[in-house]
């Protein structure tokens, strides 16, 4: 398929995250990706592309499992589905993908949410075995700006309060950056994100200069579809806080911060979230997802408890 075709089955499933989207799956397959990898898709009469699941070959051990690409790195995988197309759809996906069973032995479909239609009934012959998956914390906006009216008298206060600290020390400025600043701002967040886990003597997930490079791939091309926001908190000019997450019409999402912890009694990463989340509420999004763990901070916003789920689906 195309660039131009996955795009536009993108922006015809009403459940596609930017986790699905090729700019995020195209930098990850090109700086993270390796081994065997199948992607199925499925077409109309007309040629027109209806379903897709770009799928990659896993060795653990002597299992070889199908999973999705980018999966782990992904908080939600899925297929992507035209539901204008009917339910023959996803009955020709789940064929063309069970198709291709002679070079696999499990197809292990990670981080589904509660709507994937790759939670319903496998064809004959197979079986699914579904069990809890991670934990994504979700908060529901207010319809209308501003956000501190829609947050909890203790959130509101915790959020003020943070803000009038960090101005006592100087000029602070949020902003969600254009394109023009996004290499500064990956240039912060991977030294903030690898400056907190040393204190921990740990390098962190973003240490790895394939990451990195997986970053820096996936964020231009994902700002150019309007679907990056990258957070950032400067003091005095100084970068101290940077959040990278996106948005798309639907919801708004947090993927990984970096907060400047050198300056005590701070709490940047608190402004840096909210400038996020009132990005989110002007852009119209009715969610906004912290997505995978269950750190307090995320239910200190309002945020509920979601589970994915994780399917293995095997010969019967």
């Amino acid at each position: 398929m195309t660039q131009d075709e996955w795009w536009n089955l993108w922006r015809r499933d009403p459940r596609a995250t930017p986790f699905q989207s090729p700019a995020w799956i195209e930098a990850w397959w090109a700086q993270l990706g390796r081994g065997e990898r199948i992607d199925v898709e499925m077409r109309g009469a007309d040629g027109r592309l209806f379903a897709a699941l770009p799928l990659t070959v896993w060795h653990d051990g002597g299992v070889r499992r199908l999973v999705p690409v980018a999966a782990g790195t992904s908080d939600y995988s899925d297929a992507l589905v035209d539901v204008a197309a009917g339910p023959g759809a996803l009955t020709g996906l789940w064929d063309a993908v069970l198709a291709t069973a002679g070079r696999w032995d499990e197809l292990l479909l990670p981080d589904l949410r509660a709507d994937s239609a790759l939670l319903g009934a496998v064809p004959d012959g197979w079986r699914a075995v579904d069990e809890p998956g991670e934990i994504c914390p979700v908060m529901m906006l207010p319809a209308v700006p501003p956000l501190l009216a829609g947050l909890s008298k203790s959130r509101r206060r915790k959020v003020v309060h943070d803000r009038h600290r960090a101005a006592a020390l100087g000029e602070v400025r949020e902003e969600i950056v254009g394109a023009e600043g996004i290499d500064q701002a990956l240039d912060a967040l991977f030294a903030l994100h690898a400056a907190r886990w040393a204190a921990a003597g740990e390098p962190g997930v973003l240490a790895d200069p394939r990451v990195q490079a997986f970053h820096r791939a996936a964020a231009p091309a994902l700002a150019e579809a309007g679907l990056l926001r990258l957070s950032v908190v400067r003091l005095d000019g100084r970068i101290v806080a940077v959040l990278l997450g996106f948005a798309d019409a639907r919801s708004g999402y947090s993927y990984i911060n970096g907060v400047d912890q050198s300056i005590p009694g701070q709490s940047f990463g608190t402004l840096a979230f909210a400038c996020a989340i009132e990005d989110a509420v002007a852009g119209g999004a009715g969610e906004f997802h912290f997505l995978r763990g269950e750190e307090p901070y995320k239910y200190a916003w309002g945020a509920e408890a979601r589970t994915t789920v994780r399917r293995r689906v095997m010969r019967a």
